[in-house]
């Protein structure tokens, strides 16, 4: 039986001139770590030109 996982994508913290916010986005990356997610890969939003981050946790019967 294979795992199964349950997804959610949140994006880069940002200033109001769309630059990211390197050290609130580590503090809010390493508070979803804490509650179980884990980082499975990262994109760029060319539309909000702003990164994405795709978490991954194992689904809890």
């Amino acid at each position: 039986m294979s795992d199964q996982y349950e997804y959610k994508i949140i994006s880069a913290s940002t200033t109001w001139t769309g630059r990211m916010e390197e050290e609130e986005t580590e503090r809010r990356l390493n508070q979803f770590s804490q509650d179980g997610w884990e980082l499975d890969q990262t994109s760029f939003d060319w539309w909000s030109l702003s990164p994405r981050f795709v978490l991954r946790r194992l689904c809890r019967d």
